[in-house]
């Protein structure tokens, strides 16, 4: 009888520690770099604005949406030169002022290096002066700078404020390096100040925030005056003769435009004045440049004008008569 062998197959089951994980935890780990991510950028966005430009960003975010492009999208940088522009101290000119083409307001019409919009000469009546407030007011128009000049008429002549704000700066943050927004506004006011006789005072201001003692001497009166220096220089660049300017001072944080807020960005700022001729007379006899004082020609015009006795005229006219004999006297010889 034959025997029947029955065969056995037995199969091994081989246990895998990685067959059941699918990507999920890739899905989980970008979720926490997004994260991370987004946390760095606030922390850096905290750093390099202020108070006012935080407001302005919390506004921004409140009332913006990708979905609306009536307040246009916050991703598109195509019309920027640089996506990203919060820093204050950038030298790379924000989308704000990247898209707008600028056209100089003194034309001419060719013939010469004269320009037909405005006529060389002093600027002392009122008239004059308001006109030209007009014309500052509308180059600043023109460089998209309206929220960053302010010009009054003056009874001592027309002042021209320029200011920070929470989109431009005018200075790097605790320095004297014009910011390339307000160094083209400059070059581009430095041509009326060719055309205007008139002097010139320039006066920096700063903010009541001050240095720290522990890390630096600096003082805001040495910053304020190296940042009206600094806009002196950038002027002369421009064409201004350097014999227009009359006085270049720091004034500190002594005139603060919003004293309620003493470190808003309103407080930085160059401020240039042009004296009519009246009141460039009055400073520069504060400072002996005058032959007489006003208190000198007071004095003599007093004595000429006081009356005269009838003792003092008898005794000028008995010296007239002596006068007249010698004189004689002398012809006779």
């Amino acid at each position: 009888m034959q025997r029947q062998e029955h065969v056995v197959f037995k199969r091994a089951k081989h246990k895998g520690h990685d067959e059941h994980h699918g990507g999920a935890w890739k899905v989980a780990f970008a979720d926490f770099m997004i994260a991370l991510m987004a946390l760095f950028l606030v922390l850096w966005v905290m750093q390099v604005v202020d108070k006012e430009e935080r407001k302005a960003i919390m506004a921004n975010l409140h009332s913006a949406s990708v979905f609306d492009k009536s307040f246009g999208n916050p991703f598109d940088s195509s019309q920027s030169i640089s996506p990203i522009d919060l820093a204050s101290d950038s030298s790379v000119p924000s989308q704000q002022n990247s898209n707008h083409t600028e056209s100089s307001f003194f034309q001419g019409d060719g013939d010469g290096p004269e320009t037909d919009s405005l006529i060389r000469g002093t600027f002392d009546t009122q008239e004059r002066l308001t006109l030209l407030a007009e014309l500052i007011e509308e180059m600043a128009h023109q460089v998209n700078a309206s929220g960053n000049v302010n010009v009054t008429v003056t009874p001592q002549g027309l002042r021209i404020v320029l200011q920070d704000d929470f989109r431009q700066h005018m200075f790097s943050r605790g320095g004297a390096e014009l910011t390339p927004f307000f160094e083209d506004l400059l070059l581009a006011l430095a041509p009326v100040f060719h055309q205007v006789e008139n002097p010139l005072i320039i006066s920096g201001h700063t903010d009541a925030t001050q240095f720290k003692k522990a890390f630096s001497t600096t003082s805001n009166w040495d910053l304020s005056s190296r940042r009206a220096n600094r806009a002196r220089q950038t002027l002369v660049a421009g064409g201004m003769p350097d014999s227009r300017v009359l006085q270049v001072t720091g004034m500190s944080d002594r005139a603060l435009l919003n004293t309620s807020d003493p470190e808003s960005a309103e407080n930085r700022r160059i401020e240039l004045f042009i004296l009519t001729t009246p009141a460039a007379e009055v400073i520069s006899t504060l400072f002996g440049h005058e032959s007489k004082s006003e208190l000198e020609r007071a004095k003599e015009k007093a004595e000429f004008n006081q009356p005269v006795i009838r003792h003092d005229m008898i005794n000028y006219e008995v010296d007239a008569a002596k006068g007249t004999q010698t004189q004689a006297s002398l012809r006779d010889l």
